[in-house]
């Protein structure tokens, strides 16, 4: 099958298999990821999202879908009219707990974000309630009929000024990446005469209660108004990218034989419904996905043997239900954990061939994503860098792009090589 004919036919064949955490967007999978999460037709999804880049980049764009730039923002922000009462608010996650904690005065982000302790250490919440300060303060003038989610860049307190490369700039650094804009510039004039800056990525639609809504990727958010120059804002949707990006006739052949790879090694591979197999006291999809994570975190790269790959997925699983065997008092409950740990290696074991051709699709399918990543990084809003041990500014790409097809799916796009192992361990405040 050849790769530009993958479209249509995935289309037919696949069904919604990204779902956010409840509705809601919590958290957005990596294109490679749905191979581990829904096996075979994940497989087909990931392939799919491959050959809409792969004719987008190559000007021939027959599928449809909205891309937009993933900032590097933190904390994420929750803000609009609450359905049940018609009173704004502003939250973090938060507000989709059983018991919500939407801030709809001052008084509320006190009381909903305190300091906590955890293992005997206070850890102060002050951080994030002066941010959640300053969104309800200056959200509350924007023009919101719903709900939406941003992810914050700066308040007002943030902004400083950096020589770079001779040159001066503004910059903030909500979390990782360090955003800078010539400080002579027309932005950065737009910046320093707010007291915030948030992009705006999601609305939440349905009803009646906010716990009843559901995420929708893509928001546009020209129809907020100005807010008094109070919030600089932007939604995330890239407006155009025909022409800016598009591929060589050369980096067209490479991807397309990338995704030829892929859709042959997946056709080669089981339907790894194993991975739904939760008998054994873990959820071995979200299993193999941290082994995947706790490799890049010690080794600062991906496993290039599929066979050492599946031995260290086997191994994080002896080492995690041994510590659950630790954890507990009687012998008879060891006793009863113990029999399924060893009932559960063998089950990976007897398993080991579909987890080893499943991380083969795996690399296939990261392959060909860098090679659309680096391609995407050449569309940037504001300049970005990282700074290193020396206080040097090195340049970075942007966090990563998400893209959003017709019918709601969501995947990130991210170069977890570069962005994601500098991630890793990044305090920010939390909820």
């Amino acid at each position: 099958m050849r790769a530009v004919e993958i479209t249509k036919t995935y289309l037919k064949e696949c069904v919604i298999h990204h779902r956010l955490d409840e509705s809601k967007n919590t958290h957005l999978e990596h294109l490679e990821d749905l191979i581990f999460n829904d096996g075979l037709p994940g497989g087909k999804q990931a392939i799919n999202y491959l050959v809409s880049f792969y004719e987008m980049l190559k000007g021939s764009a027959k599928t449809k879908f909205n891309l937009t730039t993933k900032w590097d923002g933190a904390p994420a922000i929750f803000a609009g009219i609450d359905p049940a009462d018609g009173k704004f608010f502003v939250g973090t996650k938060g507000v989709f707990n059983k018991d919500p904690k939407l801030n709809k005065s001052l008084a509320d982000i006190k009381n909903n974000h305190p300091d906590k302790v955890v293992k005997g250490e206070e850890k102060s919440a002050e951080g994030l309630r002066k941010k959640l300060t300053t969104a309800f303060t200056n959200l509350q003038k924007l023009n919101f009929t719903g709900v939406v989610q941003g992810d914050m860049l700066f308040s007002k307190d943030d902004i400083q000024t950096a020589t770079i490369r001779g040159e001066e700039y503004i910059v903030f650094k909500p979390n990782t990446i360090i955003y800078a804009v010539p400080k002579n510039s027309d932005l950065a004039k737009e910046i320093l005469s707010a007291n915030m800056g948030i992009v705006f990525h999601t609305e939440y639609v349905g009803g009646p209660t906010l716990s009843d809504m559901d995420a929708r990727f893509g928001y546009d958010a020209s129809g907020l108004g100005d807010g008094g120059s109070n919030v600089w804002y932007r939604d995330a949707i890239i407006k155009d990218y025909s022409g800016q990006v598009t591929m060589t006739e050369d980096e067209s052949n490479i991807l397309k034989s990338a995704i030829e790879d892929a859709n042959r090694n997946l056709s080669q591979m089981g339907n790894l419904e194993f991975l739904k197999n939760n008998e054994f006291g873990q959820n071995l999809r979200d299993r193999i996905k941290t082994s995947v994570n706790k490799i890049i975190r010690d080794q600062g790269q991906f496993e290039k043997d599929p066979m050492a790959f599946a031995t260290a997925f086997i191994n994080d699983y002896k080492t995690v239900m041994k510590k659950a065997i630790e954890s507990v008092k009687t012998d008879k409950t060891k006793v009863a954990k113990t029999k399924l740990m060893l009932d559960g290696i063998k089950f990976l074991e007897d398993n080991t061939k579909e987890i080893t051709s499943a991380y083969v699709v795996y690399l296939d399918l990261i392959r060909a994503k860098e090679m659309i990543v680096k391609k995407l990084a050449e569309i940037k809003q504001i300049d970005t860098f990282v700074q290193n041990a020396e206080g040097d500014y090195d340049v970075t790409g942007e966090e990563g792009f998400v893209a959003v097809d017709h019918i709601g799916n969501a995947i990130k796009l991210v170069d977890r090589l570069d962005f994601s192992v500098k991630n890793f361990g990044t305090g920010r405040p939390t909820s």
